[in-house]
């Protein structure tokens, strides 16, 4: 995905936080729910245009099963919650408006287990609980619009061109927007440590990850970390929360966590995001322990082929699978790679076996799938594209291959529409408006009509939209 200008970033969200109303009404004390459900919506086109978001299924599974697992023991939530991680080595997490929580991949790699994690997750579901963010929007509009614009777009940059918008921005608010953010962060601290420990995970994850980043965030050159400036605070926040944790009785009920899933997920953002300088001495680390010993070759797999050392990632990946043959996501990882060598036979071979470990890997399903359509198995891959897309909608590029296999079946309707979605997704929305007109004009079905005119509605009006901004 094209990283975009950040400045282009900065007018789109100014322009977002105008949205709800003329200023006649921005005095308002909050926003309403569904106030904040629009600019949430509008958000997040700027975000998913601008930021390098990791599409892996095995991470995004693995972070989205924890988020909603502290989901689930809330009391009430206004919004649905969808999490995603930023391919930013940055570390910073973010709760935007209306439920969506993102978690940049530089943090995840500074923690040591599944309860670090989950505090992370527990304290931006704090902020969305509490409409923090909702407030700061409302406030913001009365004391400095440009000053949230500015911070916003901060968040999205990380670094140091990051920390100098936010820095900047804030410079001409006036100081009762810092009260604020200390005080919400307090609040998130207390209630992300309540949702943390409902969930059965240790309150001292909390602690341990919020020291990490006081103390691990100013190794890259001394600059004020993106965590640090948008979450202000640290020191004293991990000071309170060791105090609380101390006090409060030990739980009798403490989660048994998925260390390898962690683990897994782990490996994934250094070997196929990370930078090489950085993952090779965690992976050495690795090596040294046996029971770490498969990741590492694992992790070295996953590099090797992003450097296009195909044979090296066979290598390493066939290690790994000798020490830990029950380990599904390695089979699809070396069956991909025979997958982009074009050793379709093999690919196929592999991926069977890693579906048989876990018939529901989506995974290997999506991976399977691909690789009968390059040997002219259409009616076969679409079985699997079907009941990969079914496990996980947000696969990359699903949908085209799913419209690829229903057009070599001629099954036409079905390979309009999902070539109408994925242009949608893509942001190409003349292909987007052609392909559903197509599905349209082909199919005589009532529920089909109603969704793709439906769609198309949707598609008019963005374009009509971007008409008028010219």
């Amino acid at each position: 995905m094209t990283v975009r200008k950040p400045w282009k970033l900065l007018i789109y969200l100014v322009e977002l936080l105008i949205v709800v109303g003329p200023p006649t009404r921005l005095a308002r004390a909050d926003l309403s729910i569904e106030e904040e459900k629009k600019i949430g919506r509008q958000f997040m086109k700027a975000a998913l245009s601008q930021l390098r978001l990791v599409q892996d299924p095995e991470v995004v599974g693995y972070l989205n099963k924890v988020g909603q697992d502290v989901v689930k023991h809330l009391e009430f939530h206004h919004f649905p919650y969808q999490f995603y991680v930023v391919d930013s080595s940055a570390l910073n997490a973010f709760a935007a408006p209306a439920g969506y929580v993102f978690m940049n991949r530089g943090l995840i790699e500074i923690m040591d287990d599944e309860g670090e994690l989950a505090a992370i997750l527990a304290h931006e579901i704090a902020h969305v609980q509490s409409r923090h963010i909702a407030q700061r929007m409302a406030r913001a509009r009365v004391l400095n619009l440009a000053a949230l614009g500015g911070m916003l777009a901060g968040i999205f940059m990380g670094g140091e061109a990051g920390a100098a918008a936010i820095a900047g921005s804030q410079a001409g608010a006036t100081s009762a927007m810092l009260n604020y953010s200390r005080q919400d962060e307090e609040e998130a601290d207390r209630k992300g440590l309540r949702y943390l420990e409902a969930a059965n995970y240790h309150g001292e994850d909390f602690v341990e990850i919020m020291r990490k980043m006081g103390q691990d965030s100013w190794k890259a050159g001394g600059h004020m970390p993106t965590y640090l400036t948008t979450h202000p605070g640290v020191s004293e926040r991990v000071v309170y929360l060791s105090t609380t944790v101390g006090t409060r009785a030990p739980s009798t009920k403490v989660r048994t966590e998925d260390s390898e899933g962690f683990i897994l997920m782990q490996v994934k953002l250094y070997g196929a995001y990370g930078n090489p300088k950085e993952a090779e001495p965690k992976f050495r680390e690795w090596f040294e322990k046996p029971e770490t010993r498969a990741m590492a070759y694992y992790g070295t797999g996953l590099m090797r082929r992003r450097q296009r050392l195909m044979d090296e990632a066979v290598t390493a990946f066939k290690n790994a699978i000798a020490l830990r043959p029950d380990l599904a996501p390695i089979l699809v990882e070396l069956g991909e790679t025979y997958f982009q060598m074009g050793e379709f036979d093999k690919a196929q071979q592999v991926l069977t076996s890693a579906l048989t470990l876990a018939p529901d890997q989506a995974a290997a399903l999506y991976a399977l799938g691909r690789c009968q359509l390059e040997q002219g198995q259409a009616a076969e891959a679409s079985k699997q594209l079907e009941k990969a897309i079914r496990i996980n909608n947000r696969l990359p590029k699903i949908n085209y291959y799913l419209g690829l296999a229903y057009g070599k079946n001629n099954q036409l309707v079905d390979a309009h529409y999902h070539f109408g979605i994925y242009y949608k997704r893509e942001g190409s929305l003349r292909n987007s408006q052609f392909h559903f007109e197509e599905a349209l004009r082909l199919t005589n079905d009532p529920k089909e009509k109603e969704i793709l005119n439906r769609e198309l509605a949707q598609i008019k009006g963005a374009l009509r939209a971007a008409k008028q901004k010219q």
